[in-house]
């Protein structure tokens, strides 16, 4: 078994910075190094290699990247391909994905290994949009691998409730998260010690690539604009006096925020009439097992919310659904559906992309088409981008009509620290977006008022088949619908101080949640993430605690009615993007905040 390992070089967070001009990252002249998940992938790979078996890593970026890569070189890599030529400049998704196909497409490659995402973009789509051009099943977020009898693997990957495991076969495009091994780097000696550490320099021509394929000219989005991203909401800090004093006034400050009951969703506008072709958005609305995803409903109704003339519509991927799940979808405001019978042995993504595909046929004026970014949503919404060479934007905000009749997206850029509005130059536009972002309308809709149209598919097999699967959302209350949302970071100090806080939880009634930081450590479950590359809530109490407050994770509270944030660095982002802050040692202010946040709470 051979295997390719797209690795990417990145900029260091610090160091990171984009050109206004361009509104693309500035590649050259930051701190760069190989991203942490290709450096787990890069592991796998040799740990998984047999005698007389390769493996090549392919990359892509500006020639700064050579001398990271020829330490690479030093683990043991047979070969290293760095694509580099200033016809690459400017590469979306869709032309990233080309490129590093066709440089991946002359080397052996029964197994393309990437990370689950890079540090610097965050999109996690570049694995399926390899997988679909090199018509290979895709299998993302892996945290084992393991080869089994004939051409085969056995992948434990995660999922949105805890972990499932499938059987993929070769050849096959596999993603690894975190959880499958920590990152791999060389030693100075073993770098020393290189009797050959060249890197193959090639541009797009060496591998086949028409120039026009690449960079900018190939790629199906345009970023707008980049701005910094500007706090939501009006800071109140306490960092003087005795923590007693801090908490009391504290305390007093977000009595007022969470007063009274929650206020209901914004209420959606009468449905357009009439429901114009080109102005409808489909929205993926199952999960992998063919069921109603709730995620989706907020998306279909922010359709409704932010987009005025537009309309949604379901695209159902599975067993027809049930009066129920219709019911919920004629709520949350859907004005059409689409059944793609992938019922009988189960589907894949790669399916679901292939049904989501035949509904583009048959709707060939729809303007755009959303996905939730889950692992599946994602999967299938690459695929599908790849395939129909559509422009994708991941992780998108928030959104907006623009007058050419397309959809402005926004989304957390470079790190977290800026906003970028990107649109899409094709139709329709793809989109996905993170999970819980949106929230769905609870309104009374009008019963049968969603009408489904069946798509007629050819049988399927899926490719990735599914053998098991469990849940793993310990330790803690269940998130989803919890009035209190505690939220901690590096600043909690480790396990421990996460089992310090279990009686305070109880008391207050809150969900535990973390930021991605601590979930890469392990000790908090990654279902229970909040972020960018997790999840968003709306509590109607946030208490963050030893929390920086980066970009990243602070989109994943911009519903929450109030947030409280205990960090002891005073110059924390955390204190710029919450309600009422506290500067303190969290040893020292929790104690004080469980009583008085417990009699505000009314428990």
């Amino acid at each position: 078994m051979d295997c390719v390992v797209l690795a990417k070089v990145v900029p260091a967070r610090d160091s990171l910075r984009f050109d206004p001009g361009t509104r693309t990252a500035i590649r050259d002249g930051p701190v760069v190094h190989l991203n942490p998940f290709d450096q787990r992938a890069i592991r796998v790979a040799l740990e998984l290699r047999r005698g007389g078996e390769s493996v090549r890593v392919v990359s892509l970026g500006p020639p700064n990247a050579v001398p990271v890569l020829r330490e690479v070189r030093a683990l043991g890599v047979d070969h290293v391909r760095l694509l580099s030529d200033l016809a690459f400049a400017g590469s979306d998704v869709l032309a990233t994905a080309r490129a590093l196909a066709a440089g991946a497409g002359t080397l052996g490659r029964d197994l393309v290994l990437t990370g689950e995402r890079t540090t610097d973009s965050e999109t996690g789509e570049v694995g399926p949009e390899v997988a679909a051009l090199l018509g290979m099943p895709v299998v993302s977020g892996a945290r084992s691998i393991a080869r089994v009898a004939g051409d085969r693997l056995l992948v434990e990957v995660d999922t949105p409730t805890g972990w499932a495991r499938v059987r993929v076969p070769l050849p096959a495009v596999v993603s690894v998260g975190e959880k499958i091994a920590k990152p791999l780097r060389a030693t100075p000696e073993a770098v020393a010690a290189l009797n050959d550490p060249a890197v193959e320099v090639v541009g797009p021509r060496d591998v086949g690539v028409d120039p026009s394929r690449v960079g900018i000219a190939g790629s199906p989005t345009v970023v707008a604009s980049v701005h910094e991203a500007a706090p939501a909401r009006e800071p109140r800090v306490f960092a003087e006096g005795p923590p007693a004093e801090r908490v009391r006034a504290a305390v007093e400050a977000l009595g007022p925020l969470v007063a009274g009951p929650a206020p209901p969703p914004a209420p959606l506008p009468p449905p357009p009439h009439p429901l114009a072709p080109d102005r409808e958005i489909a929205v993926l609305v199952t999960d992998p097992h063919g069921e109603l995803d709730p995620d989706s409903l907020g998306i279909v109704s922010e359709v409704r919310r932010s987009l005025p003339g537009y309309w949604p519509s379901a695209l159902w991927a599975g067993p027809p659904p049930s009066e129920g799940a219709t019911y919920r979808l004629e709520l949350a405001g859907a004005l059409g559906g689409y059944l793609l019978g992938l019922a009988g042995a189960g589907f894949d993504s790669g399916a679901a992309a292939g049904a989501v595909e035949r509904a583009l046929d048959l709707r060939g004026d729809l303007a755009a088409a959303v996905f939730p970014g889950t692992p599946f949503g994602r999967e299938v919404a690459g695929q599908v981008a790849a395939h129909r060479a559509l422009g994708l934007v991941a992780d998108g905000v928030r959104a907006a009509p623009s007058p050419d009749g397309r959809i402005v997206w926004t989304k957390p850029s470079f790190g977290g620290r800026t906003l970028a509005t990107i649109r899409t130059t094709t139709r329709p536009g793809l989109a996905t977006v993170p999970p819980g972002a949106f929230v769905a309308s609870q309104a009374p809709g009008t019963p049968g008022g969603l009408r489904w149209t069946r798509v007629d598919l050819p049988p399927t097999r899926p490719r990735v088949e599914r053998e098991a699967e469990g849940q793993e959302l310990k330790p803690g209350s269940p998130v989803d619908g919890s009035g209190v949302v505690v939220a901690v970071g590096m600043g909690i100090g480790g396990p421990d101080g996460i089992a310090r806080l279990a009686p305070t939880l109880r008391r207050w009634g809150a969900a535990l949640t973390a930021t991605r930081r601590v979930v890469d450590a392990g000790w908090v479950p990654r279902q229970r993430q909040v972020g960018l590359t997790g999840r968003s809530y709306a509590p109607r109490l946030a208490v963050l605690l030893g929390v920086q407050g980066t970009t990243n994770h602070m989109v994943g509270w911009g519903r929450a009615r109030a947030i409280l944030g205990v960090n002891a660095d005073r110059g924390a982002p955390l204190f710029h993007a919450v309600d009422v802050g506290i500067v303190g040692e969290l040893d020292a202010i929790v104690p004080e905040l469980e009583r008085p946040i417990a009699r505000l709470l009314g428990r």
